[in-house]
């Protein structure tokens, strides 16, 4: 019985759990920083994305005869279809695009509302890259959604 009481008021292994928790409580907010870091790199990410996607149909508007067959064919119209793909060619670590993250609308007004043809120079071309990134936190279940929209003008 003294031997119960005396383990029971006993001190021996606080020092471990106290280590335990406060451990477990560090890593958890190192973790939570390293990931928020990289959900703002994806964010980056999709917001290059969305401009590089714009890029890529504006200089391949309105002049071209040919329908692009590749992401790098030079003098010729891409279509939605191209531009998606050209966005899925560029290198994205971490993250898993789809083509259904990625919306292209061929804008049938100019910058200053005049209605004009569609894929016609100086229209418009509009890019929206979404895409929901996974925050892998031990302890919590999250995701950070991720959105960005560009809009260019038609130059060739």
């Amino acid at each position: 019985m003294r031997r119960l009481k005396s383990l029971i008021k006993g001190e021996d292994g606080t020092e471990l759990v106290e280590f335990a928790i406060a451990v477990t409580f560090f890593l958890t907010m190192i973790f939570g920083v390293v990931e928020s870091c990289l959900a703002m790199f994806g964010s980056n990410f999709v917001a290059m994305a969305a401009q590089e996607g714009t890029r890529y149909a504006m200089v391949r508007g309105s002049d071209w005869i040919n329908a692009c067959t590749t992401v790098t064919q030079l003098s010729c119209a891409a279509t939605s279809t191209n531009v998606t793909n050209y966005i899925l060619a560029q290198p994205h670590p971490g993250m898993n695009l789809t083509a259904s993250n990625i919306t292209v609308t061929w804008m049938t007004t100019n910058a200053a509302g005049n209605t004009c043809a569609q894929y016609a120079q100086g229209c418009q071309v509009k890019v929206k890259v979404s895409y929901t990134y996974p925050l892998q936190i031990p302890f919590v279940s999250a995701s950070w959604p991720l959105s960005s929209t560009s809009i260019e003008t038609i130059q060739d």
